[in-house]
């Protein structure tokens, strides 16, 4: 589990992202906005 949130924190961070509460709140309110930060979508 650890890993996983290094990784999403490494995925904000690389995206520009500072705040990262900020930022885990407002792509858990929808998923189709990680799959976009990540280039999936």
């Amino acid at each position: 589990m650890a890993a996983l949130r290094t990784a999403a924190i490494g995925a904000l961070r690389t995206a520009g992202i500072n705040n990262t509460a900020a930022a885990n709140r407002h792509h858990a309110r929808d998923n189709t906005r990680t799959l976009a930060l990540l280039g999936i979508i």
